[in-house]
């Protein structure tokens, strides 16, 4: 009994449903008008809350009166570095149109029939419960960051019968003897909404990229095995210049996507991972400052997911990268030589294209490979080194 072969949409729930955490529909698929509505206003507080924290945060960098430890340059280094990673990620996601344009061809790609979905192994492409277990987890460790304070001052309460209103920023600076309980509330309630605007931010347009170039991968690991699989003959010439002829097209239509991939999110992407690289740098120092606490827990477990988040956009990026440059192999390994002349000339056209790889690349000259997270990962390891022994 073959097993239900995942449709396209399927495919594209998770993303989609990610941004929708923060008000953001993606793809437009809200059906009713009160929905949109909710939604809409959903993000209008997602993105105020933010814009107001962003202000204050800003206003505590030009103020310098409270910034007044290493740890608290530490953390602010790390805010104001996250704060440029996500909303470096939230500029790329609002390319909505484009976005949207290259998921209608790739759904217009994706194959129709279970026979197709069987040979292309769709359900071997979809999303791993592994990666979803690890989104949670992001979120989840994201999420912990800012309760953190919140279960500290309760913790302190049940022990000392004194609640400390402890939150997660620093640039919001609450008094409990002059400020009312209602102010503690409305800053707990922006910097929750703050944080949901950065996370999902952060998390989700990565997850469009790994989508989309997974669906690509997927395309060419199928045209791979579709020339593998063929069994050309010189009195079928015409059937397989045929074929070959429809191997080019779709090679050529490939290329255009992962072209049309890089547009939307190359132009970002060395941003990002600068900004992440920055990110892990930040958090790591400032851990190993404050100590393994329960923010320090919890800042630990943020870096082990950021680090793998980073590797699997990395990971992707190795895979169409090896994909591409499979093509040839391919060609030059099938069962060719009881074809026709004509047949052979075409095998080089394919050869000689395949040549130029099909890559994940950040403003046109930076390769996204397994290499790439190689470098980054010891230019990080150097950057932690370096700073933990300025600050001792």
């Amino acid at each position: 009994m073959q097993s239900v072969q995942y449709s396209y949409e399927d495919f594209a729930e998770m993303p989609s449903s990610l941004f929708r955490l923060m008000g953001y529909d993606m793809l437009e698929t809200t059906r009713t008008r009160l929905q949109r509505i909710m939604m809409q206003l959903y993000r209008v507080l997602c993105l105020g809350s933010h814009c107001v924290c962003l202000g204050f945060m800003f206003f505590r960098l030009f103020e310098m009166k409270t910034i007044d430890s290493v740890s608290l340059v530490m953390r602010y280094a790390t805010l104001v570095t996250y704060v440029v990673n996500s909303d470096t990620k939230y500029g790329t996601v609002l390319q909505r149109a484009a976005i949207q344009s290259l998921n209608n061809k790739l759904a217009d790609l994706y194959p129709k029939t279970t026979l197709d979905r069987i040979y292309y192994r769709v359900n071997d492409h979809f999303w791993s419960r592994t990666l979803l277990y690890l989104i949670r987890f992001y979120v989840g460790s994201s999420i912990m960051v800012v309760v953190g304070p919140m279960l500290t001052s309760i913790w302190v309460y049940f022990f000392h019968e004194k609640f400390t209103y402890m939150h997660c920023y620093p640039y919001f600076i609450f008094n409990p003897e002059k400020h009312s309980v209602w102010i503690y509330v409305g800053i707990y309630a922006l910097e929750w909404l703050h944080s949901t605007q950065m996370v999902i931010s952060n998390i989700a347009t990565d997850m469009w990229l790994i989508y989309f170039q997974v669906q690509i991968c997927m395309h060419l690991r199928a045209m791979i095995k579709s020339i593998e699989d063929y069994q050309p003959r010189w009195e079928n010439d015409v059937a397989d210049r045929h074929f070959l002829s429809k191997i080019v097209d779709k090679h050529h239509y490939l290329v255009n996507l992962q072209t049309d991939l890089n547009s939307i999110f190359g132009s970002s992407l060395l941003l990002s991972l600068l900004s992440t690289a920055s990110v892990l740098c930040t958090v790591s120092v400032y851990t190993l400052i404050q100590g393994l606490n329960l923010e320090g827990v919890t800042y630990v477990i943020f870096i082990g997911t950021s680090v793998v988040q980073m590797y699997l956009v990395c990971y992707h990026g190795q895979q169409v990268l090896d994909l591409s440059a499979y093509i040839s192999h391919a060609v030059y390994n099938h069962n060719f030589h009881n074809a026709s002349l004509s047949y052979k000339k075409f095998l080089l056209i394919i050869i000689i294209r395949s040549q130029k790889p099909v890559e994940l690349n950040a403003m046109g000259y930076l390769p996204i490979s397994l290499d790439t997270f190689k470098q980054l990962m010891s230019v990080i390891y150097r950057a932690i080194t370096m700073l933990r022994q300025m600050i001792q």
